[in-house]
């Protein structure tokens, strides 16, 4: 079995600050693909976002295409530093990536971020055997009155609560992240609230823990979290797979 890696290419709207997945690359050891999630009946996706004013990426400009390459795409390949950089390995040991690495890994780590640009690439969420798990970046730390001793008081595995913010002036979806102290960190990143504000609604479990702590980076690379929950579509109904369809992942095809 190959392992398959995916990300979620996620566009920001700068005028309503919320976030669209509006399509998805993979990796399957061979060739990348990339295709818009023009199929996909789960919220927040292409269609969605097109109404929201969003233009096609002009590297990929027909919606229903599924563009395949043995490559990295030359659109999201400059996103991330070439092998030939000069402290290329230094980069990899900050990412915490071996020499191994390919292009898909650095990608997942830098999330393809540049300054003034409305995407990112985001790690969807896995399911394995009715368990889903995922990693992300706890949203909007750089907006809360936080200690300046945080980083000497939260320590790797430390668990967190996450509770579904009520009356949010910009997302109706969004979920609160505290520690267990009851300090607000920041909150769910845009793109997976709806889905783990609907896990809450349902009294689902779900645990959440500090997976890296980078204090001398910018707020949004500041806490890392991992995220593990149970979920079995076969017995939920079909608002509820709507909600996940476009988001879950196997590792393996």
């Amino acid at each position: 079995m190959k392992k398959v890696k995916s990300l979620l290419v996620v566009w920001k709207n700068s005028v309503n600050n919320l976030y669209y997945h509006v399509g998805t690359l993979t990796y399957n050891g061979e060739n990348y693909s990339f295709q818009y999630t023009h199929f996909s009946d789960s919220p927040r996706t292409v269609k969605e976002a097109q109404k929201e004013g969003y233009q096609l990426h002009p590297a990929f400009p027909e919606l229903k295409k599924k563009y395949e390459s043995p490559d990295l795409f030359p659109a999201f390949d400059r996103r991330i530093p070439d092998k030939s950089r000069v402290g290329f390995q230094h980069i990899l040991n900050e990412l915490q990536l071996s020499s191994y690495a390919d292009r898909m890994d650095i990608l997942r780590e830098t999330r393809g971020a540049l300054a003034g640009d409305p995407y990112t690439f985001e790690e969807p969420l896995r399911l394995e055997d009715n368990k889903i798990n995922s990693r992300f970046y706890i949203n909007g730390m750089r907006h809360q009155d936080l200690p300046k001793t945080l980083f000497e008081n939260l320590t790797i595995g430390e668990t967190l609560a996450v509770e579904i913010a009520e009356d949010n002036p910009v997302d109706k979806y969004a979920v609160n992240i505290f520690t267990s102290q009851g300090l607000l960190l920041g909150f769910v990143p845009g793109i997976y609230a709806q889905a783990i504000y609907s896990l809450l609604k349902q009294g689902k479990e779900i645990d959440l823990r500090i997976k890296a702590l980078k204090p001398n980076y910018a707020p949004q690379w500041w806490v890392q979290v991992q995220l593990e929950t149970f979920l079995d579509l076969s017995k939920d109904d079909r608002e509820q797979k709507k909600i996940f369809e476009s988001f879950l992942f196997q590792d393996t095809a």
